[in-house]
């Protein structure tokens, strides 16, 4: 940090012994914090810039994060060098629809069941079944296709691609009955993946 620009609080407090010790403590992370708790996003960064700390900038990134701020998290995590979540940032920014934009947003928070409650909210039930493909979840993605009578067979295909890959057999009953019935057409399904995502752009 700029020596310059770097000022403490002194705060006294108790030792067990019964003396008193003062200690430097730094004001910037409290302003900070009432800058995010204000949504001065701007202000945030100007201060995080002026500061020069690492740890401050680390900071701004999970409440931007937390805050699904994605221009000033994209800034932040740029300050602190994690290049492959400012790619997955931008990536993000990229998306048109709100629902999948702040469903990814909470998928980089962790949060998988509340991205998948944002999309379902949406409408966009490919997605929805798609995210719980992508964490394994099978029982969930083929529930939610089974439900909502779409998509079934894309479970399905991803299901026995999984297993092939690693040289595993069926054990679960219900995909088992539903590959039976089913017939898998990856030229179909891809298809089909292309016209969801192309109407997705549209609402």
């Amino acid at each position: 940090m700029n020596q310059s620009k770097q000022w403490y609080q002194r705060r006294v407090r108790g030792r067990s012994d019964g003396s008193l010790v003062s200690t430097a403590v730094s004001p910037y992370p409290t302003i900070l914090q009432n800058y995010v708790g204000k949504n001065k996003w701007e202000d945030a960064v100007r201060l995080c810039r002026f500061v020069k700390d690492q740890a401050l900038w680390a900071s701004l990134a999970a409440m931007a994060t937390a805050s699904k701020d994605l221009s000033t998290a994209e800034i932040a995590f740029s300050a602190i060098n994690e290049a492959e979540k400012v790619e997955y940032i931008s990536q993000i920014k990229e998306i048109s629809n709100s629902s999948a934009r702040n469903a990814e947003m909470s998928l980089f928070c962790r949060q998988p069941v509340e991205a998948e409650g944002i999309l379902l909210q949406g409408g966009l039930i490919y997605r929805a079944i798609r995210l719980n493909i992508d964490l394994y979840k099978w029982n969930r993605a083929l529930e939610l296709a089974i439900k909502h009578k779409t998509h079934v067979d894309t479970v399905l295909a991803y299901r026995q691609r999984y297993l092939e890959d690693f040289g595993i057999q069926e054990t679960d009953n219900m995909f088992a009955q539903y590959s039976k019935e089913i017939a898998v057409d990856w030229t179909t399904i891809q298809n089909k993946i292309t016209m969801e995502l192309e109407n997705e752009r549209g609402k």
